[in-house]
């Protein structure tokens, strides 16, 4: 059931994938094409998996109230809500029309980077009663099936001060287990009507890069997309280390 965040977020840039298989493209794994700025895919930086980190960003997203929530921030101003150990989250810029937007954000030192690229969230049960497993199907396999029917991207491009990611397109995870997450009641309306404002289960599915902790100064990252109407968002993120 497709919910309120890709209608909001049209422009593309989040939700809607291919299926895993295609996640897992040569190159995309191999150690030889891996940036020596990023982390591989396999990678468990302190101590958790890509995979895991993924799916914290996403429990952070959903926990911050609409008003100072970072994915709707369209200047940086809210970079820092909520933020808290290793990992530095960096969400999408909400739009929901093409063009160029940018943020800027203070990362504290030592702080990996962890792009949130492209997304789809989807959370269990929703108001549509006919939102829910077919018989014998696993909450998390029917979850993760209808993350894939959202709209998917034709490219992604993603750079690190002029440096590029190579298959940057292929860097998608989705969630090994169900995990459990509490939207705020303020992202009902705008985000995604299926919150209960209690615990719920979810999946995430999504394209995502670690970044290893940035030397101190200030760096670019640029994430450029087209969807698969044809749509364009470039999205600049200007980072100062401190």
């Amino acid at each position: 059931m497709h919910k309120l965040i890709p209608t909001l977020l049209a422009a593309g840039f989040v939700f809607g994938l291919a299926n895993l298989a295609e996640a897992q493209t040569p190159g995309s794994n191999d150690a030889r094409f891996v940036p020596a700025f990023l982390y591989p895919k396999q990678a468990r930086p302190s101590g958790k998996s890509i995979n895991g980190w993924a799916d914290r960003s996403v429990q952070w997203i959903y926990a911050q109230p609409f008003d100072h929530n970072p994915l709707f921030d369209q200047t940086g101003e809210d970079c820092d809500v909520g933020q808290t150990g290793p990992v530095w989250y960096l969400p999408p810029i909400a739009s929901s029309a093409p063009g160029m937007f940018s943020r800027a954000c203070t990362i504290p030192r030592g702080k990996a980077v962890l792009l949130m690229a492209m997304i789809v969230s989807d959370t269990y049960p929703c108001p549509d009663p006919n939102f829910k497993p077919a018989p014998g199907q696993s909450l998390y396999d029917f979850l993760v099936a209808d993350s894939k029917t959202y709209p998917q991207l034709a490219t992604l491009e993603v750079t690190l001060d002029g440096r590029p990611v190579r298959n940057a397109i292929d860097y998608r995870y989705i969630s090994e287990n169900l995990i459990s997450l509490k939207g705020d009641p303020s992202l009902q309306a705008p985000f995604d009507s299926c919150i209960t404002t209690d615990w719920q289960p979810a999946i995430t599915n999504g394209t995502f890069f670690m970044f290893r902790p940035l030397s101190l100064g200030r760096h670019v990252i640029v994430r450029r997309s087209t969807g698969a109407s044809g749509m364009v968002n470039q999205f600049t993120y200007y980072l100062t280390v401190r």
